[in-house]
């Protein structure tokens, strides 16, 4: 094999790791014309939650979705304007969810087996009256929104939903900006005008 292919051959597993995992529903709205733009504001994003959040993780998420999802359109040929009024798109997010906890494994209705108890190779198993550990869900959305700035309407959506299990806030917010990263992609690049 030639050295080349040698390294071709990690490049090419890492791109498949970087590989959109997450199922993008978008919806463009007839006549929007949305590669011919050139610049897009942000517009900022919300969070829509049953739950209080903390204000401080809610500050690291908002930052982690802006970053990525002005790089995905910057990337796609748009260029980022500070003003609002001199856009031709208002992009911005919205993330809903709810938590739930669900059992990881069926609770013992009947007693173990002799050969389970007695054989000292095995784990003792649970009490049958012990509860079985639980494991947070999270039923979630990420929305991208793209908005004509004249009238506020709705040009272009993006939309993720799915149930996750993040075991920590940490791997909540990489889950979001993944999810925001792949709706991103989906959006039509621009087109250069000649």
């Amino acid at each position: 094999m030639r050295p080349y292919r040698l390294l071709a051959c990690p490049l090419l597993a890492l791109a498949a790791a970087c590989a959109s995992n997450w199922p993008v529903e978008s919806y463009e709205v007839t006549g929007a014309n949305l590669s011919a733009r050139r610049t897009f504001a942000w517009a900022g994003g919300e969070l829509g939650t049953v739950s209080a959040v903390d204000p401080v993780l809610a500050a690291r998420l908002d930052q982690e979705i802006k970053t990525t999802v002005v790089a995905g359109f910057v990337a796609g040929g748009y260029t980022l304007v500070a003003d609002p009024k001199t856009a031709d798109m208002l992009v911005r997010y919205e993330i809903v969810g709810t938590r739930r906890y669900m059992e990881t494994e069926r609770p013992r209705f009947s007693a173990p087996l002799p050969d389970d108890v007695l054989m000292q190779s095995r784990p003792r198993p649970p009490a049958a009256s012990e509860l079985p550990p639980e494991r947070r869900v999270t039923d979630g959305s990420v929305i991208v929104f793209v908005d004509d700035p004249g009238n506020q309407r709705l040009l272009w959506r993006g939309i993720v939903t799915e149930e996750t299990r993040s075991a920590s806030n940490d791997a909540a917010v990489r889950t979001a900006s993944e999810m925001a990263r792949d709706i991103v992609a989906r959006f039509p690049q621009r087109v250069a005008s000649p």
